[in-house]
């Protein structure tokens, strides 16, 4: 039985929905994409004020050569507990623009759904919690709990500068749980929540041949950097995925029996993954419980994009004198980004490729949260009273992100849920998000922070 108080909250959220859909709009309008450096000053400071219009004390922190971090607060009258939500209000550049239904920065209002970069991954989410606890100010003048939020600006690049942030303001981030930055419902509209993050090592590999570009007929006598990159990446990955690096797999756990038993619980909908994807099997017929395993809990290396010689219509008889490759290592418990380039980079100059010159981007320590936290049960909880189903509690995520930060440095319970769906297009184009998973996504983090009182 939902108690009379949050009859109240869940009606005011339903009554002022218009207005907080409209509030998500004009936050996807304004541009910031991380990667390319755009409006993300101007972005933090529309947040802070969307923070402190309903109530919060704010601060942005500067994150030296990063972007700044919007700290928030509001405190309770009556409870000690501290949530803390971590949000992000970067987004993926928004190519290829001519795949988008509409301008990727329109915030475009169209049949049940709000359009554009950033409307699910993360600017949905962040709306959503400055609103639930809009509502309970509004009905009964406080908050349940002492109410934290820290949104950052660099979370699609890696959060590269945000350790250096906790490590100066770690008291001020202190919290007895904390809420991630994704979640959603999957096609059966049953709740999602995770208890952890792969972690990620993104790195550039870059080879050099001549000075300039040359005809192709010279071939025999010029060395072309496009081969020695792929050279180089057929000594990193057999046929079968299994990744050859010496040691790379040395670091990586078992999985825990609570662990093992949620993921034999987990739906996995092959079907609808498929089709929406173009598949008829997934990679190597990978299928059940075999298929859960892998994504959760074995670590990849993947090629996200490779850039050489011409690529333009019809033919140029060109060899190239550069060419670069990028790449990502997902990473499992124990798994240590650093430890892993280090490998990376003495496998390449054994196996003869120390002209290659190899960069890492931002990285992120795999990290979970136990099955057996009490947070969890009540995360879970929340979400079956508003959804009416029951949760699909995922013991980790093929994700990444700084959760490990939280985990580790703050040694608080971390879990990921929020008010996306199964079809948001995150990464890509038209992305979206549904109203009503937005309004029930809200009621969502108002139940959380109800029940963590």
């Amino acid at each position: 039985m939902i108690p009379m108080d949050m009859k109240a909250v869940y009606r005011y959220i339903d009554q002022h929905s218009q207005d907080f859909i409209h509030d998500l709009s004009e936050l996807v309008k304004q541009p910031s994409v991380s990667a390319k450096g755009e409006g993300l000053h101007e972005c933090a400071e529309k947040v802070e004020y969307m923070l402190q219009e309903t109530g919060f004390s704010t601060r942005q922190l500067p994150e030296v050569d990063g972007n700044p971090v919007v700290y928030g607060e509001l405190k309770s009258k009556h409870s000690k507990k501290t949530l803390l939500f971590y949000d992000h209000y970067d987004v993926q550049p928004p190519e290829p623009l001519d795949e988008w239904r509409f301008d990727a920065f329109s915030g475009k209002i169209h049949d049940g759904r709000v359009y554009g970069r950033g409307a699910s991954d993360n600017k949905g989410n962040i709306v959503s919690r400055i609103k639930a606890t809009e509502a309970f100010l509004k009905i009964i003048g406080d908050v349940p709990v002492n109410v934290k939020f820290i949104v950052e600006g660099e979370e699609e690049i890696g959060s590269p500068h945000l350790k250096s942030v906790l490590e100066q303001h770690k008291k001020l981030f202190s919290n007895d749980a904390t809420i991630w930055e994704f979640g959603g419902t999957n096609y059966e509209g049953r709740p999602e929540i995770y208890l952890g993050l792969k972690g990620v090592l993104s790195v550039e590999l870059r080879a050099k041949g001549a000075s300039r570009d040359a005809h192709s007929a010279n071939a025999p006598l010029i060395p072309n950097p496009a081969w020695r990159l792929i050279w180089a990446l057929n000594t990193m990955k057999n046929n079968d995925d299994r990744i050859l690096i010496p040691g790379f797999y040395e670091s990586v756990q078992q999985l825990t029996k609570e662990e093992l038993q949620l993921l034999k619980e987990l739906p996995l909908e092959e079907r609808k993954i498929k089709k929406t994807f173009g598949l008829k099997e997934f990679l190597h017929g990978r299928t059940g419980i075999e298929a859960k395993r892998e994504l959760l809990f074995s670590p990849t290396c993947t090629i996200n994009g490779f850039l050489t010689g011409y690529t333009g219509p019809r033919s140029k008889t060109v060899l190239p004198n550069e060419a670069m490759v990028k790449l990502d290592f997902r990473l499992v418990s124990n798994q240590k980004p650093d430890n892993i380039f280090k490998k990376l980079v003495k496998h390449l100059k054994e196996k003869g490729f120390s002209d290659i010159r190899t960069i890492q981007y931002g990285s992120t320590e795999p990290t979970k949260t136990p099955a057996t936290d009490p947070f969890v049960e009540v995360v879970a909880t929340a979400a079956e009273k508003v959804y009416m189903k029951t949760a699909v509690v995922y013991p980790t995520s093929a994700g990444s992100g700084p959760m490990h930060l939280f985990r580790n440095m703050l040694e608080c319970p971390v879990v990921s849920a929020g008010c996306s769906h199964a079809d948001a297009k995150g990464h890509a184009p038209n992305e979206n998000i549904t109203i009503d998973g937005f309004i029930k996504g809200t009621k969502f983090m108002a139940t959380i922070m109800n029940d963590l009182a």
